[in-house]
């Protein structure tokens, strides 16, 4: 049987963020489909060199990138984005994969306008994550949104991060596309474990979306901890913050490591009572909860540690802890609603079962059927 080739571009390293780690989990189980993975970055990507495609469209100075920025969401003439899809043209595949983060959003909409076979994936949206988060993009919303549109209308197929974001695109485009997650084999949920040590801990890997919003919980923690006669620590891998982020008083109840890779920190999160996810609280970011999920949810279930969400009631970090029964959610700023909260996922105990039936219902085979069916349906 033919193998689809497939040439998959990013505007990111594949070691990069969530994205990467969807990507990669993706591709490692398709083995019929032969993907070329081409990306633009500052460097090569260790292991991934032959892919590289050298700097990125956008980023570096300020007033030459709000310019270019500019005018790649609305689709006016970029000289280095077209040298970019030269590049891509000239590489042998069936079909390109394109994901939309930066200026891979255009790059689909350009080699779908050339009749090219393009499948697009949407970890986050443009204008709700990238404009919303950004101070140098948060004028060009509109705009992106704009492009969001067009694009969705021209790409044969896309696939979503979320049912948050399926249902938002519905109304945005008139096509909902396919909801795809990060795969997880069965057998990376391991057995929980029961809690034996003092103090109480709590975990956390990568960007922390709102420093303000994590001080609230960290002094929530200290404050829960403190009327149990206990320690309080959260444990920070591969955050973007210091020490001198933190109030003084809440520098002692804050642990920063480096960066691990999964399967070393997974044993590390599988020590501490309860993990932390949140997502802000900022009305200005929240489309960004609603649409996008975090990937760091993929290595919370592998430890097995009970949630503690943090954010929006209607996020989607708040509607997958009510779906998988993983942990509470807290989800306004009053204390004893925290309280509360902390209580319940210190005493959530899922079993086994309610884990790895949270691994099929969003993190299971039918994402393997979703890209099996945006490439090998479409073009063999």
């Amino acid at each position: 049987m033919k193998r689809t080739r497939i040439c998959l571009f990013t505007a990111h390293s594949p070691l990069f963020g969530g994205g990467g780690a969807v990507l990669r989990s993706l591709i490692a189980h398709l083995p019929e489909i032969d993907v070329a993975w081409h990306y633009t970055e500052e460097r090569p990507a260790q292991g991934y060199e032959s892919g590289y495609l050298g700097r990125g469209v956008m980023g570096g100075n300020l007033l030459k990138d709000l310019g270019i920025t500019w005018s790649l969401l609305n689709q006016q003439q970029v000289p280095a984005l077209d040298a970019l899809i030269q590049q891509l043209l000239r590489i042998h595949c069936d079909g390109y994969w394109i994901v939309s983060h930066n200026e891979g959003l255009r790059v689909a909409l350009e080699l779908a306008r050339l009749g090219k076979q393009v499948h697009l994936s949407v970890h986050d949206d443009w204008a709700a994550a990238l404009c919303a988060r950004s101070f140098r993009y948060r004028l060009m919303g509109r705009a992106a949104d704009r492009l969001t549109r067009a694009t969705l209308r021209e790409v044969p197929g896309f696939d979503v991060i979320s049912e948050g974001m399926r249902a938002y695109y519905q109304q945005l485009s008139g096509r909902p596309g396919e909801v795809c997650h990060r795969y997880l084999p069965e057998g990376s949920i391991r057995s929980p474990l029961p809690r034996v040590k003092d103090g109480l801990t709590a975990g956390h890997i990568g960007s922390i979306y709102d420093k303000k919003d994590f001080v609230s919980f960290l002094t929530l923690f200290k404050d829960f901890a403190r009327r149990r006669n206990r320690q309080a620590t959260v444990h920070l891998w591969g955050c973007h913050l210091t020490p001198d982020d933190m109030p003084e008083a809440l520098r002692p109840h804050v642990q920063f490591h480096e960066t691990l890779p999964e399967e070393v920190v997974v044993a590390q999160l599988a020590d501490c009572d309860i993990l932390y996810a949140m997502y802000p609280t900022s009305k200005a970011l929240h489309r960004f909860s609603q649409t996008s999920l975090p990937t760091k949810l993929t290595s919370y279930l592998q430890a097995t540690r009970p949630v503690f969400g943090h954010g929006p009631a209607d996020s989607t970090l708040s509607q997958f802890l009510e779906a998988t029964g993983t942990g509470a959610m807290w989800t306004g700023t009053d204390a004893d609603a925290g309280f509360a909260a902390l209580e319940k996922a210190l005493e959530t105990e899922p079993s086994h079962g309610t884990w790895l039936a949270a691994r099929d219902h969003y993190f299971g085979e039918k994402n393997l059927m979703v890209m099996r069916r945006a490439f090998n349906a479409r073009l063999l």
